[in-house]
């Protein structure tokens, strides 16, 4: 389904990202993972059309997307939950819902909304609520509801336990389980291996830029560099 090979891109001169290759095949939840500055957001940037690539090529369904501009990646059936969640704090949770379907007919929105309502009651009850008043876990389950309401094939999560407590982690790695038996890809950028890898089907590790280990779930789990250096063991 995404086909990325050798993405690189750089930030006035100094390299974020040197060679990145990866892939994602319907239905798979795939981890990128890797420590504060690997590259990660910098790489789903480049898929997601926020950065154009300096280097390198990404196809979706087939058809090329590098350079591709971000409302038109959307449109092809990706988007993109941002770290830190960026929930319109000023606007409902209704309304934070709405903007997230900004591609779809007007008629079909209704119908979206009750559906991402089924997936994530909590925000059924809080729909009048204005999306900066609530919990930090709440306001990670908006955001990632806002993405699925245009209805995706791939789904990118950027650091979605970011700031949370471990309770509330929990919850939000089960709803990215439930978003992915829903049939839609995953590809989750995050710095806790551990849950990412539980739930992963295949995973890429970063460092400085580049891709230096790739497997299963649970052979990166089990890989010594990967336990050492990330899981303190």
């Amino acid at each position: 389904m995404l086909e990325v090979s050798g993405l690189a891109f750089a930030y006035g001169g100094a390299a974020a990202v040197r060679d990145v290759s990866l892939t994602v095949q319907p239905g798979e939840i795939v981890a990128l993972l890797g420590a504060n500055g690997a590259g990660k957001s910098t790489t789903v940037k480049m898929i997601a059309g926020v950065l154009r690539p300096q280097r390198g090529s990404i196809r979706f369904d087939g058809q090329g997307m590098d350079g591709t501009a971000s409302h038109h990646v959307v449109k092809s059936g990706i988007t993109l939950v941002p770290e830190g969640r960026l929930v319109f704090p000023q606007m409902t949770v209704m309304e934070n819902l709405q903007l997230g379907a900004h591609i779809k007919p007007r008629g079909a929105i209704a119908a979206l909304v009750e559906k991402a309502f089924g997936l994530f009651p909590r925000l059924a009850e809080r729909r009048g609520q204005l999306a900066g008043s609530m919990s930090g876990g709440e306001q990670q389950m908006l955001a990632i509801a806002r993405g699925l309401m245009a209805e995706p094939k791939l789904i990118i999560l950027d650091e979605p336990s970011l700031g949370l407590m471990p309770i509330v982690t929990q919850e939000v790695f089960r709803l990215i389980e439930a978003v992915n038996k829903g049939g839609i890809g995953v590809l989750l950028v995050e710095q806790n291996l551990h849950q990412s890898l539980r739930i992963a089907h295949r995973g890429y590790v970063l460092e400085k830029g580049e891709v230096v280990l790739a497997g299963t779930g649970q052979e990166l789990l089990a890989n010594d560099y990967v336990r050492r250096a990330f899981l303190g063991h």
